[in-house]
């Protein structure tokens, strides 16, 4: 597809205690799984951050602010070296993204007028799986500059947004949407493999 996705890559693992991209699920590394199952609906792949190792054929691009600032951050340094209009941010510690799910965010953000596509289920929405309008790159800077880091907190910011809420077609979406952030995600995550 004529689409970028952005892998964000650039967290600290905190809650993990060790790089938690290069672990492994079902014998793959965490990130090379997200990799493999995105590749296929976007025509370019990049990785935002520093963290993790960066599979072959992938280009990295860095932050463009000093110090480490967050997903907003990664979606800033993605959003600018995108090579298409519509741009799939994925955070890289989500090992069971749907790529069915991810063409759907992709073409609602590719058919024009709206300015992203974003997952909701319980309430909760999810931002970092969701597909963006390259043109949202001065909105996200913008509240970088104010201070603020909440990948949610734009949303309200951008206009129109399309929520998905009929996730369980593309799947089980608490398995669709689950980040891997402590040992005991990983070990949940093994399991449902």
């Amino acid at each position: 597809m004529d689409a970028t996705c952005v892998i964000l890559a650039g967290g600290e693992s905190r809650r993990m205690g060790r790089d938690k991209l290069g672990e492994e699920i079902g014998g793959v590394p965490m990130l090379h799984r997200v990799l493999s199952s995105l590749r296929e609906v976007c025509g370019e792949v990049l990785v935002a951050g520093d963290a993790g190792p960066c599979p072959p054929g992938v280009r990295r691009v860095s932050d463009l602010r000093p110090g480490r600032q967050g997903p907003l951050a990664g979606m800033e340094a993605g959003l600018s070296e995108a090579s298409f209009p519509a741009v799939l941010v994925v955070a890289g510690d989500m090992p069971f993204t749907s790529a069915a799910l991810a063409a759907h965010l992709i073409d609602l953000v590719s058919a024009g007028g709206t300015r992203a596509a974003v997952p909701r289920h319980a309430g909760r929405v999810q931002p970092l799986f969701a597909a963006y309008d390259r043109g949202v790159l001065p909105v996200v800077s913008a509240e970088l500059d104010a201070g603020r880091r909440s990948a949610a907190g734009i949303l309200v910011r951008l206009g129109r947004v399309d929520y998905v809420e009929d996730l369980e077609r593309f799947g089980d979406p608490g398995l669709l949407l689950m980040s891997v952030n402590t040992p005991l995600d990983l070990e949940t995550a093994r399991r449902m493999v």
